[in-house]
């Protein structure tokens, strides 16, 4: 989950609202309203109105809530079908679609998703003009320029770091980092978009090609994430491949605030 919840997340409404969403019983209504091709989120509209009413007003709650879902259905191995469906009831007005089933990628496939991803973002930046690249959302979030500089530097400075300790040593500690502080701390509306996507393509190339080959022993290597979960490497990957997906997401919804109902497809 995006570090900009880090805080809300340890409030007492929002570990209430974890709680609601999080659950295995939970996750069997986000995957029958998957299998219908109705956004997952939908399935906490109710209680949402009924046990939480103060959410209706809340705007980062209502994000946290579409967040958390997104956090479960990604550890079910779910991805997007696609980022923005209708979401019945009114409370929320799009939400993302889930596929039907998990979708365990293999690692070649996994490798290749991590390697477009630079291309991906790179066409969803096409519908920003220069003046809307530094834009935010109204809530608080990342403009389009740092989500570009966040996910470059996260793999230069994170990822890249993790998997090379996770080669060298014997379950080494991986650090965590946080997102928001390195956005305020690193000045990323300084940056050039063009140039940042440059960095992020070629940076993401290379932990590709470190990752690519390894056989299946050396992909379950433990690392201990923060210094307590145990991880393993292939996981990480996965793990990194979800983040990118969170990001897709969050930048088409910076679209919707900006271009309208539309998104990113105004531009495009």
């Amino acid at each position: 989950m995006h570090s900009r919840f880090n805080s809300f997340r340890l409030t007492p409404l929002g570990t209430q609202l974890e709680k609601m969403i999080d659950s295995p019983e939970r996750y069997l209504e986000y995957a029958a309203l998957s299998r219908v091709e109705v956004p997952a989120v939908a399935a906490i509209v109710h209680d949402l109105r009924t046990l939480f009413p103060e959410v209706t007003d809340d705007d980062i709650a209502r994000q946290f809530c579409g967040a958390m879902v997104a956090e479960v259905m990604r550890r079910q191995h779910h991805d997007v079908l696609r980022p923005r469906g209708r979401v019945p009831g009114g409370y929320f007005t799009y939400g993302a679609v889930w596929t039907a089933q998990p979708v365990r990628l293999s690692w070649p496939d996994l490798l290749e998703a991590l390697s477009a991803m630079p291309q991906t973002l790179a066409e969803r930046a096409k519908a920003f003009s220069d003046e809307l690249v530094r834009l935010r959302p109204a809530v608080p979030g990342f403009s389009l320029l740092e989500h570009v500089c966040h996910l470059r530097d996260l793999d230069r400075d994170a990822y890249l770091i993790r998997f090379q300790s996770m080669l060298a040593e014997s379950a080494p500690t991986l650090q965590r980092v946080n997102g928001q502080v390195w956005a305020a701390e690193r000045d990323y509306h300084r940056e050039s978009l063009p140039e940042a996507l440059t960095v992020f393509a070629s940076g993401r190339q290379a932990l590709v090609e470190l990752l690519r080959g390894l056989d299946e022993t050396v992909r379950h290597r433990i690392g201990l994430f923060g210094g307590i979960t145990r991880i393993t490497l292939e996981e990480l990957a996965y793990d990194l491949h979800h983040h990118d997906g969170e990001h897709l997401i969050e930048v088409e919804e910076l679209g919707m605030e900006l271009f309208g109902n539309d998104g990113l497809t105004r531009k495009a």
